[in-house]
């Protein structure tokens, strides 16, 4: 026997009809049409606005040799974010192997319209590469100079055959690595402020044994973070390492609002060049 669940709806609704509800007569409600929403059953994530943001940044690394003396280096970065989901990221540092001229390196990402962009003063050309339709990203995808390579989740279709993004060989022995003894810890540093913003901070210590390559001494590195609520970016970051020297990145500089739209395009009289992403060669 086929039971029809409209139905079997509706005669709910009637039963329910039939008790005062809030004061009312049964009789003065009036029955629906009995539908069911597809939209009803699918919940979708809210999707977030972006908050436009310009930040900028100033990293200072200093490294100390073996006889005291020490090398400093000094860069600055700029991060934007504008309501059309556009990500700009450039840095700046001084070329201490060539002339001591400055550097400048600047990428964009356009969430909307799929592109990446970037270029640098030295070479002042920028290249745009255009990712494939949405439909079609799954797999390896390249830009056509080989440049820029991304693996999409799932498998691209060709034809008849199905061509994975990762090939995947017989899995033979391989040799158990060398385990060192390594301790690590986390601590919560709680919040503060940087630059008006609120930033929860951790710091991870990792100690390696003497003996365990060669160190006389315990070896300790320390790497602390406090990121920015809300913003997906650290604004404040400290990694003091005996072999590799103390690297400090501080937020120096911290606007809500529209940033230049100047920002997110390449300077006036830079060569442009525009790539298509295609499917990656099978290796």
């Amino acid at each position: 026997m086929r039971i029809n669940f409209c139905r079997m709806l509706t005669a709910c609704v009637l039963v329910g009809l039939a008790l005062p509800i809030l004061g009312q007569a049964a009789n003065s409600a009036q029955t629906q049409p009995c539908k069911v929403s597809a939209a009803s059953t699918q919940s979708k994530p809210p999707i977030l606005e972006p908050k436009p943001y310009l930040a900028e940044f100033k990293t200072t690394r200093v490294q100390t040799l073996a006889n005291g003396a020490t090398i400093t280096t000094e860069s600055t970065r700029v991060r934007a974010m504008d309501s059309q989901r556009r990500l700009m990221t450039s840095y700046t540092q001084i070329q201490y192997y060539g002339d001591h001229s400055l550097l400048n390196s600047v990428s964009v990402t356009d969430m909307e319209a799929g592109t990446h962009a970037s270029w640098n003063s030295q070479s002042k050309k920028a290249t745009i590469v255009k990712e494939p339709p949405a439909e079609q990203r799954h797999g390896c995808w390249q830009s056509e100079s080989g440049h820029y390579r991304r693996d999409y989740p799932g498998t691209r279709m060709s034809g008849a055959t199905v061509q994975n993004s990762v090939v995947f060989k017989p899995a033979t022995p391989a040799p158990v690595p060398q385990v060192q003894r390594q301790t690590q810890v986390m601590e919560d540093l709680g919040t503060m402020t940087i630059q008006g913003l609120e930033a929860r901070g951790r710091r991870w210590t990792i100690t390696t044994p003497a003996g365990e390559i060669g160190n006389d001494q315990p070896l300790v590195v320390t790497s602390e973070d406090w990121f920015a609520n809300g913003y997906g970016f650290s604004a404040r970051s400290i990694r003091d390492d005996p072999q590799q020297g103390k690297e400090t990145t501080e937020l120096t500089k911290f606007e809500t609002g529209e940033p230049d739209p100047d920002l997110f395009l390449p300077p006036e009289g830079y060569e442009t060049v525009v790539e298509e992403m295609v499917p990656c060669k099978e290796q």
